[in-house]
Formats: structure tokens, C-alpha cells, sequence
């Protein structure tokens, strides 16, 4: 039998292997039993692209995954299934290939295994003619002979290689090689549908500012770009790549000041004070919930007294930032550096799922914690920054406003990046990795707001 580390940062999936032409599945044979093979995925990795890159060279086997079988994840058992790319494929001296009209429960030393096996076949075939159209046997040849004719229309041709990064039925990232510039096909289903449509009208309204996309397949939601060259912001970046993302992130937000109410109607979060004032109730509820399940005494769980004060504090912030009258523009809640890519030449941002509209201060407030974490804590490098961004908006912004917008940013940031997020409308019935994340989320909220206030007096603007 095959040993697996008992790691608490790892998840342990079977894996129901597929034939090309779905015929067959691929079994470990041990001592007269089946075993489906098993692999270990470090807990914060993508599963499909460990999965794919493992499966290759422990069983030399070339395939790509279809999605985790549904009804069989738990934290001790956990199916993924998955199609092998060759026409024959191989075998290694304990695993072999069986007909699925030949294979029997008893044969398997588990019962489950021969259940997932079953069910697989079953959600593959469902899968066709629905909206799961990456849940079917086939899929991959489908999407890359798509790929393959676009390619062929910019004069490159696919090499055969690919990395897979997302899988699932309704969703899908794959990276294609060719003779020239990689190809990305990405295909979106929900609860990130908006992304498709988001991300067609940013490609045709800004298209200095996104990578080029090629085509794009509405029965799918995907689209096929051209990969962006350049790299990301990290801790060996000089200060004037970083600068350069904060000037395009202006850029393309006072480019998009026009076009906000369209993007609200794409599906784009909202952002605006009023609409961030809707919520602040409902949340506060939801964590007060949270709050009281919390077992350890440290850190302090926030009474419910404090958490009037909080709401109190937030809509006294979304009054004075409505006061502000900040013209409203493109925002990204998920602007880190893996979704910045910089080059010589430009700086295109990636992965709109989390796109927003309303205060523009809040996405830069976002680049300058991850600023501040690869480039460590600089005041003087901070202001730099700070007022690379700020100088774009001079034409637009009194310095009033430019001032009182950034003392609000950090408050926002917080509360955009929470109340956009619903998981939270699901407390208080959440897994407690995500009701600490959401805990941890709220006294953070409550310390910038207690700065703003402090900072807030001594300035006097509070009414």
C-alpha cells in the first residue's frame, strides 16, 4: 500500500482517472485489491494544477481535470476526476488500466472507491448538453481545437504543451504554448460569472490596460488572451515598477469615470457610500453572531456595545466620504500583485472577477498594503507612492479632497473588502477557518476606524 503523511496542510485526493475515451479507469493493483491512486495537494495550492503536474510524474500519466466528485468532499475523503490526454496511454509496474463494464465492487478494497468511480461516469455524462460543459469526457480537445483556430489566425501555432491552473465544470484557466506568445483560455461560471461580461467591456473600453484578448466563446463565459509579458510586483521590484503601477491604476481610473453606471450594470460590486451604508447593519449582525461563537478568550472577541460604536463610526465615515463628492470609477477588491503585471513597455492588470465601482482611493489603498509587506514599513517610500497616485488626480481633486479621501481610503478598503465578499451573509452556519478569517476581518475594521476618528478630531472634520 502506498504511505501518505498525515499533514494538516495538506488534502488527500483519489483520483478517478479516465481513458481518452472513457472507457477505462486507471487502478493501483495490490495484493488482489484495486486502490483508485491518491495524491497529496499542500492545502493553499490550486488542486488541478498540483494534481496534473503529480499525476505525470509519479504515473506517467498526461491529463487534465475535470472537477472534485460532488458529494464525496470531506476532510478525510475527497475525490477528483480527471481524463487522461493520450490515445494509449501507460501503465507503471502497480498501476493498470480496467473497463469500467468489467470492474466490480468487490474487487476495490474500498467500497467508496468503487462508488466514486460510478458516480464520475455518471456526472460526466450529465455534464453533456448542460452548463457544465467542462464536466464532460472531452472537453480539453474541444477547447483546444477552439484555441488551435485562433492561434492559427494570429500566425501561431499550438506546440502541444499546456498547464492547467483551475478546473471545474463550469469554470476553467489553461495556459497554451506555442511558437510565439503563450495563449491563455479562461472560462468563468458562478458565483464569478460576472467576470466574463466585466471583462469584455474593460477590454474593449481600456484595452491599453488588460491583456489583449483574441476571442472570446459566450456559450462557454471564456475568452482567449494573449499572455502579458512582464512580471509581477514582489520584494526585489525597484520603487519605480511600483510607481508605475500606481499611475496606471489612475490612468485607468479616471479613463473609466464615464463609464461606472454600465460596469454597476455588468454585475461590478458596488462601492459607492450609500450602498456600503446598506450593508453595515446586516454585517455587524452577521459578526456580532460570529463573535459570540468564538471559544478561545484571545483575542478579545468585540462586545455588542462595540459594535454599535463600529457602526456608528462607519456611517459617520460613508457620510463624510458622500460629502467628498469623489467622482466614482474602476475598482479591483482583489489588487494584489499576482494580478499586476508590468513590463518595460506597460502595466496590465488581470482577474476582474473582483472588479467594483465607487471610491477610486480604495483599490490604491490595497497596492499600498501589499506595498508595505514586500517593501517592508517606509514612511518616506509610503508617501512617495502616495503621492505618485494622488498628483494624477490634481486636475480632478482639490487638495481637500485628495487629503480627507485618503484618511477614509483605509476604513473603506477594509469594509469594501468585507461586505463585498457574501460569505459572510451565510454566519453564523461557516466553516471556523472562515468565520476567524471574518472575526480577525471585523477588529481590523474597528482599528481603522478608531484611527480615523483619532486623526478625524485632531483635523476637525468630523460634524
Amino acid at each position: 500500500m502506498q504511505h501518505h503523511e498525515n499533514n494538516d496542510e495538506v488534502d488527500l485526493y483519489r483520483i478517478v482517472l479516465l481513458s481518452s475515451c472513457g472507457e477505462r479507469v486507471l487502478v493501483i493493483s495490490d495484493r488482489g485489491r484495486l486502490f483508485l491512486p491518491a495524491i497529496s495537494v499542500p492545502r493553499y495550492q490550486r488542486p488541478a494544477e498540483h494534481l496534473t503536474a503529480s499525476l505525470e510524474s509519479k504515473w506517467t500519466q498526461r491529463a487534465v481535470c475535470l472537477f472534485a466528485l460532488e458529494g464525496s468532499q470531506s476532510a478525510e475523503l475527497r475525490y477528483y476526476v480527471m481524463q487522461s490526454c493520450e490515445e494509449s496511454p501507460r501503465c507503471t509496474a502497480s498501476s493498470l488500466w480496467v473497463s469500467l463494464s468489467s470492474i466490480a465492487e468487490n474487487q476495490f478494497h474500498g467500497a467508496m472507491d468503487y462508488a466514486a468511480v460510478m458516480d464520475s461516469v455518471c456526472q460526466c455524462q450529465e455534464a453533456v448538453g448542460s452548463q457544465r460543459a467542462f464536466g464532460k469526457l472531452n472537453w480539453f480537445s474541444e477547447v483546444t481545437a477552439w484555441v488551435g483556430k485562433v492561434a492559427v489566425l494570429q500566425g501561431l501555432t499550438l506546440s502541444g504543451h499546456f498547464s492547467q491552473f483551475n478546473a471545474g465544470p463550469a469554470f476553467s484557466l489553461v495556459r497554451f504554448e506555442t511558437c510565439g506568445p503563450a495563449l491563455w483560455f479562461k472560462a468563468v461560471g458562478e458565483p464569478n460569472l460576472r467576470e466574463f461580461p466585466i471583462t469584455l467591456a474593460l477590454s474593449r473600453y481600456f484595452p491599453a490596460f488588460l491583456p489583449s484578448i483574441l476571442a472570446f466563446r459566450e456559450d462557454w463565459n471564456a475568452w482567449l488572451a494573449i499572455e502579458a509579458e512582464g512580471q509581477h510586483p514582489d520584494e526585489t521590484s525597484p520603487f519605480d515598477m511600483w510607481t508605475t503601477v500606481a499611475v496606471t491604476l489612475a490612468d485607468l481610473q479616471i479613463a473609466s469615470m464615464g463609464r461606472t453606471l454600465h460596469l454597476a450594470d455588468l454585475g461590478c460590486h458596488d462601492t459607492r457610500p450609500f450602498a456600503l451604508a446598506e450593508l453595515v447593519q446586516p454585517f455587524l449582525e452577521a459578526m456580532a453572531a460570529l463573535m459570540a461563537q468564538q471559544m478561545k478568550p484571545l483575542p478579545w472577541p468585540l462586545s455588542r456595545d462595540e459594535l454599535n460604536s463600529l457602526a456608528g463610526q462607519l456611517q459617520e465615515i460613508l457620510s463624510d466620504a458622500a460629502g467628498l463628492e469623489i467622482p466614482d470609477s474602476i475598482g479591483h477588491l482583489d489588487f494584489n500583485p499576482g494580478n499586476i503585471v508590468v513590463s518595460a513597455s506597460r502595466c496590465v492588470f488581470l482577474d476582474w472577477a473582483e472588479a467594483s465601482i465607487g471610491h477610486p482611493f480604495i483599490t490604491f489603498e490595497y497596492l499600498l498594503e501589499h506595498f508595505r509587506r514586500c517593501q517592508g514599513i517606509n514612511d518616506s517610500a509610503v508617501s512617495a507612492l502616495t503621492k505618485t497616485y494622488t498628483d494624477k488626480w490634481r486636475p480632478f481633486l482639490s487638495p481637500c479632497q485628495i487629503e480627507r479621501a485618503m484618511m477614509l481610503a483605509p476604513v473603506l478598503a477594509v469594509l469594501s473588502y468585507a461586505v463585498c465578499n457574501n460569505v459572510w451573509r451565510q454566519s453564523p452556519c461557516l466553516h471556523p477557518e472562515t468565520a476567524r478569517h471574518l472575526r480577525s476581518l471585523t477588529r481590523r475594521l474597528k482599528r481603522e476606524a478608531d484611527q480615523w476618528a483619532t486623526f478625524a478630531a485632531s483635523r476637525h472634520v468630523v460634524s
